[in-house]
């Protein structure tokens, strides 16, 4: 079982694309334990968590105890355990990092690169690049194989494959992009021409790096690959049903997106998961979004994504037009990459489409 706790709903940052509202919310480690108790419950062989924020380390002992706690479980139930969490980077330190690796933690670091000083700042308007210099090294000595999380805005978007390129020279071999899907954030006919640009620009600094010792997979480009290759969706989350989120007072909801909404409670740590209105849920996700019937791209798109769908629209099917436009920029450039590896005979191309799914 995998379950998405929220940790908390406050931060010490103050990024300019978050769309959270921070608040002084915090889950108590008996919350947690008690979500980690609901997991075991099931009796599966395989269970993650993923630890959220806000900032999750602001949580630091929760999240040490959090950890402690479903790895007596795992032992005793003979069960295999996992463990994620997503921050900011500020309030990490060896001490914790040793923590991490000895309790199978996998740490992704929300970093934009270049463009970290322009977008995340501290509460006050300080910039955190330099900051974050030593704690990327400490990270990427305990964990070298770490995802670096990038955000672009309209007004940055320009740099985004500079500053992948950067993430790359500086360590990070695994680097996700996001854009800022925010409705007010200004996306127009010329920051979409740009983001193309700017991913095209990216599919040639991955290429000329996929087959070294430490090549640049850039996840972007090698989940659209991999829908292709593998004869898979791009997503299939089965909404509510892989992952359910648990909110700071434990109560359980489908995913992150539907926090705190009543309509879509389904649950909570105490009593365990209303399987009825789960699979309600469940099969609400699976309805089609009738603006995507007869595309071409549409089993590798992002559109079945209800939970993205909700936050942007209000809908599970309705499709915000920023994010049908990015995924038709997306996977050209994706597909014409792995054509060029694979007429090169890209050894590592042509054996993880023999062998393995692109990761």
């Amino acid at each position: 079982m995998n379950f998405t706790l929220h940790l908390t709903a406050d931060c010490n940052l103050a990024c300019r694309y978050c769309y959270e509202t921070h608040a002084k919310r915090r889950m108590t480690e008996q919350t947690a334990k008690k979500a980690v108790d609901l997991a075991f419950s099931f009796g599966h062989e395989k269970n993650g968590f993923s630890l959220f924020g806000g900032e999750p380390m602001l949580e630091r002992a929760t999240v040490e105890a959090v950890c402690r706690y479903a790895v007596e479980r795992a032992r005793a139930a003979g069960a295999e355990i996992r463990f994620k969490m997503t921050t900011n980077g500020t309030l990490l330190d060896e001490a914790f990092l040793r923590f991490a690796n000895e309790h199978a933690l996998e740490i992704a670091l929300s970093h934009d690169g270049l463009l970290q000083d322009a977008q995340r700042v501290t509460r006050d308007g300080k910039p955190t690049m330099a900051r974050l210099e030593p704690i990327v090294d400490l990270l990427l000595k305990y964990q070298p194989n770490a995802v670096a999380m990038q955000t672009v805005m309209p007004s940055t978007v320009g740099r985004m494959a500079e500053s992948v390129e950067w993430l790359y020279a500086r360590g990070f071999s695994r680097i996700n992009t996001a854009i800022d899907y925010r409705p007010d954030a200004g996306w127009d006919d010329d920051s979409m021409a740009e983001l193309k640009r700017q991913y095209a620009r990216i599919a040639e600094i991955m290429e000329a790096h996929f087959d070294d010792a430490r090549p640049l997979r850039y996840l972007n480009f090698l989940s659209k690959i991999a829908a292709y290759l593998n004869d898979r969706p791009c997503l299939e989350c089965k909404l509510g049903m892989r992952q359910p989120s648990i909110a700071p007072d434990g109560a359980i909801y489908p995913c992150n997106q539907f926090l705190d909404n009543p309509d879509y409670r389904m649950g909570d740590v105490e009593t365990g998961i209303d399987r009825e209105k789960q699979r309600a849920i469940y099969r609400m996700s699976l309805d089609p979004e009738p603006d995507c019937e007869g595309c071409a791209i549409a089993d590798r798109c992002r559109h079945h994504c209800a939970c993205l769908n909700f936050s942007l629209t209000g809908s599970m099917h309705e499709v915000a037009p920023v994010q049908c436009e990015h995924e038709r920029i997306l996977i050209p450039i994706a597909d014409g990459l792995a054509a060029r590896l694979y007429a090169r005979g890209s050894e590592r191309f042509l054996k993880n489409y023999r062998d393995d799914p692109l990761d």
